[in-house]
């Protein structure tokens, strides 16, 4: 996961010029965030899900590539009226992160399950996992 991290940083500095700190300090609860009007990205490397902070990374990398501005914290949640702001960043993190799984493995090897499992990715998801990862192949 270390090389996956420090690839997605290094992709988000210097192929996309956003700025990416790392914290230690905050609560294993406390969210990483993105501000797009700064290209700033702070990442919570005391997540409680260790396996997911790719994830968050690739996440956060896709509000600022996808253009996204909001005036509050975006938290993924339904009832949100930027629901379809957060699936969209999830789906471009879930495109970021399909290249790391594939590296290794043949078409024939690739499985929606694993591939989340992997990532620690919501169930939530399944869908736009399976759709990106068939249009990946």
């Amino acid at each position: 996961m270390d090389d996956i991290m420090t690839e997605l940083i290094n992709y988000a500095m210097w192929e996309k010029h956003i700025s990416v700190k790392l914290s230690s300090e905050l609560s294993p609860y406390t969210p990483s965030v993105a501000d797009s009007e700064t290209r700033s990205i702070l990442i919570n490397t005391n997540w409680y899900l260790q396996q997911q902070l790719p994830l968050h990374l690739a996440h956060e990398i896709a509000h600022i590539i996808n253009g996204d501005h909001a005036t509050h914290p975006l938290y993924f949640s339904p009832m949100q009226s930027d629901y379809k702001m957060e699936l969209n960043a999830n789906r471009t993190a879930i495109k970021l992160l399909i290249p790391y799984y594939l590296q290794e493995r043949s078409s024939e090897q690739v499985n929606v399950t694993e591939f989340m499992t992997c990532f620690v990715i919501p169930s939530h998801l399944e869908n736009i996992v399976r759709e990106e990862l068939r249009e990946a192949l």
